[in-house]
Parts: C-alpha cells; sequence; structure tokens
C-alpha cells in the first residue's frame, strides 16, 4: 500500500506556496519554457505543482468545476464564465491524475473520491469523479 499522506501534504504545501501566485500567468510561463522541470524539483513534485496551480486557479476563479483529461486544455467552469488552462505534457499530467487517484483512493475506470485542501483558515473538500481518461473535479460554492 502507498503512502498517499506525504503526497496529500505535498500537494497541500504546493498550494500554500503558491497561493500568491497568479496561477493562470505562472502555467502559461511553464507551458511557454516547454514545461521545464525545475532542478530542485522531481517528476512527481513537478505533476503535484500543476495540480496545484490548477486548483488555484479554479478557487480564485470560483469555479463549480474542472474538467481534467490527458492531451487536453484544462476547462475552468463557473457560474457563467469558462476558461481553459494550458493542457500538460502527457506524462506529467498522467502521472499527476495518477497521484490524485491515490490520494483519493480511486480505482479502476469508473471511481468516485474526495480530497480535502486547507486554504488558509478554511478547508475546501472537493468531490472528483473519473470515468476513462476523464476526471472532473467539482469545488463547493465559495
Amino acid at each position: 500500500m502507498k503512502d498517499t499522506s506525504s503526497a496529500h501534504l505535498s500537494l497541500q504545501n504546493l498550494v500554500d506556496c503558491y497561493l500568491e501566485t497568479n496561477p493562470e500567468d505562472a502555467l502559461k510561463r511553464w507551458a511557454d519554457n516547454d514545461w521545464k522541470v525545475e532542478k530542485h524539483e522531481d517528476t512527481d513534485e513537478s505533476c503535484l505543482k500543476y495540480l496545484a496551480l490548477v486548483l488555484l486557479d479554479a478557487i480564485e476563479s470560483r469555479a463549480h468545476k474542472i474538467v481534467l483529461e490527458r492531451g487536453c486544455p484544462v476547462l475552468i467552469a463557473g457560474q457563467g464564465s469558462e476558461h481553459m488552462l494550458p493542457a500538460a505534457p502527457e506524462s506529467l499530467a498522467a502521472r499527476g491524475l495518477e497521484i490524485l487517484r491515490d490520494i483519493c483512493g480511486m480505482e479502476g475506470t469508473r471511481a468516485q473520491g474526495t480530497l480535502c485542501l486547507g486554504i488558509r483558515n478554511d478547508s475546501l473538500e472537493l468531490r472528483i469523479e473519473k470515468s476513462e481518461a476523464l476526471h472532473i473535479i467539482y469545488l463547493p460554492a465559495l
């Protein structure tokens, strides 16, 4: 059995680290830089960094859902507004989603899970649904 608490803690730490960053700009700069990984980051940390920036963008946008599918731009859908974030390389996105599923205890081609994140003095409970390669993250009303 994998230790998912360390991945969850790493994701939480990255969310905290990038809290004061404009996540959409950071993702666009990273994409423009051909998704180069920082020297101090390992592969899993880069995958979690991508997820942290996507989650922060959705939270800042007061989105209701995030739609992630390998090879496709990320859809951030809110009340009456939508925007797309850059698609990460296949390997980065696939590993990131695998880590997310492990954190949430999701197995099989169809699964559901919950991810709890602390943001400043609050916590969010995100509901995740997986169907094949499609992952939808539902955010509570903010």
